[in-house]
């Protein structure tokens, strides 16, 4: 099974942009535009790493955070912001997350924190390798960009 990640951030380019180049990775994806959407994610899908805005203009990232680590104690969380400010860094782990990425973040950076806690099991990298395209990176299929409801999946409402 595949590791399931949840992306939380309001900048919807920036959400696209991480959620292709996961999947293309081989991870699942699921994202939310806001804290609240979150939430809902949270309390019926089971998460194996979250990465989250801190500054949402309705819920900020330690809200979700704090509800993350309530409700699925061993899920990973990497918080990301561009205040990296030494006391917002510190609030962060302080909150428990387990990672901070300061925006604006290359997306080896990105990889390379999630693969810290997510490393791909070795029949994922085949099955990604068997549909890739060798001569371009983000090359993926359309069944693999489409991930299925998740809410449907886990008998969510």
């Amino acid at each position: 099974m595949r590791n399931n990640i949840l992306v939380v951030d309001d900048e919807p380019l920036l959400v696209k942009m991480i959620s292709r180049c996961l999947l293309a990775k081989g991870y699942r994806v699921t994202t939310a535009n806001n804290g609240e959407e979150a939430f809902s994610y949270l309390a019926f899908i089971r998460f194996d790493l979250v990465l989250c805005d801190i500054h949402m203009a309705d819920t900020d990232g330690f809200a979700v955070l704090s509800t993350c680590k309530a409700l699925q104690p061993q899920t990973k969380v990497i918080l990301c912001s561009g205040d990296t400010a030494r006391e917002t860094v510190n609030r962060a782990f302080a909150c428990g997350a387990d990672g901070f990425l300061a925006k604006p973040f290359l997306l080896d950076e990105l990889l390379s924190q999630i693969s810290r806690y997510l490393p791909l099991k070795q029949p994922e990298i085949q099955k990604i390798m068997a549909v890739a395209d060798p001569r371009d990176p983000m090359s993926f299929t359309q069944e693999s960009f489409f991930s299925p409801d998740p809410l449907a999946e886990q008998g969510g409402p």
